[in-house]
């Protein structure tokens, strides 16, 4: 369960969602228009301003002007982009590069002349923006689904808390999988492109050049890949799986718990199912999650506890799931630790 300490999360949730959204609809918006830009035809026009522009607090964006006439009707231009103020701009450069008075090419809109640019295509800086807005939508996205699960469950619970259980051959397998390998997939190319981006904008500011970009987005695409294959093959190979073995009496014992390999208990050994509370803190209050475990006590030494998965499950879950355990095993089941 959590506590909150602000009453209305869900509203700051949706607040900070609008924003995002906000956001990624400038960035798609402008890089969609600056890549149409390259199907521009183009003329030769005249600078009438080149200045600086103001912000608040600062000088930002550019304030730029332009002459230039298409089939024999004159237009005054306003764009040097169609983002003029994107922040990872050198202004001063760019008016430097674009005195009054100059011929510069202009490149228009064929069917509505008066829309005009003066630079055309994508910018490393583009690319940039998208990679750092990636993570962003990945982690918001995934808060979303999590709170409309729970809302949506409620109280309700399935047997073994829905974990996936299967029958084959004498063997029971429990699928104890943290994350589907599309999940998994979402999730790497979130870390990858948060890790690139932080690299770029350590190596080269926030004026990357486009074959730098277009190189750190390959990677973490890869990335992405790398992470739904992986994932994928551990749970077509059952590295997640706790197998049970009557004829035998084991368990298999997946990784978890900083365990690396799988781990063969004898059923004799088993003495308990427990649950581990784990309590972590974050701005809107504290985060309870629980965690399965075997309480396992070897001949000649201590009980020692096997958690089952490395990361927490919501109480409910969690009970429904160690209470089955306990019931398959013969067991006690203990509750929290």
């Amino acid at each position: 369960m959590r506590k909150f300490a602000f009453p209305y999360p869900l509203l700051l949730l949706a607040i900070w969602t609008g924003m995002l959204l906000a956001g990624d609809y400038v960035v798609l918006d402008t890089s969609v228009r600056q890549v149409l830009a390259t199907r521009f035809d183009t003329t030769m026009g005249q600078m009438i301003k080149s200045d600086m522009g103001h912000g608040r607090l600062s000088r930002r964006g550019v304030q730029i002007g332009y002459s230039y006439t298409v089939n024999g009707m004159d237009y005054t231009g306003l764009r040097y982009r169609y983002d003029d103020r994107n922040g990872a701009f050198d202004y001063s450069a760019v008016t430097n590069a674009l005195p009054r008075g100059s011929r510069q090419r202009v490149y228009y809109d064929p069917d509505s002349p008066a829309d005009s640019v003066l630079v055309p295509g994508l910018h490393g800086c583009d690319l940039l923006l998208a990679l750092f807005a990636l993570p962003l939508n990945i982690v918001t996205s995934a808060i979303w689904i999590s709170a409309i699960r729970c809302r949506r469950d409620g109280g309700r619970l399935e047997a073994a808390g829905g974990v996936r259980i299967l029958q084959h051959q004498g063997e029971t397998r429990v699928r104890l999988v943290e994350f589907s390998p599309l999940a998994a997939g979402f999730f790497g190319l979130a870390a990858a492109a948060f890790g690139a981006a932080m690299l770029v904008v350590f190596a080269t500011g926030f004026r990357p050049s486009l074959a730098l970009m277009s190189g750190a987005w390959i990677l973490v695409a890869a990335a992405g890949a790398a992470s739904f294959l992986w994932t994928a093959q551990r749970q077509y190979f059952g590295r997640c799986d706790l197998r049970s073995h009557k004829a035998s009496q084991t368990l298999l014992v997946p990784p978890a718990g900083g365990r690396k390999e799988l781990l063969l208990v004898p059923w004799r050994e088993i003495v308990a199912v427990a649950m581990h509370r784990r309590v972590s803190n974050s701005p809107s209050g504290q985060y309870f999650s629980y965690v399965p475990a075997l309480d396992r006590a070897a001949a000649g030494s201590e009980t020692q506890s096997l958690e089952l998965v490395n990361w927490g499950w919501q109480e409910g879950k969690a009970r429904a799931f160690a209470g089955w355990l306990s019931q398959e095993l013969g067991v006690p089941f203990k509750g929290n630790e």
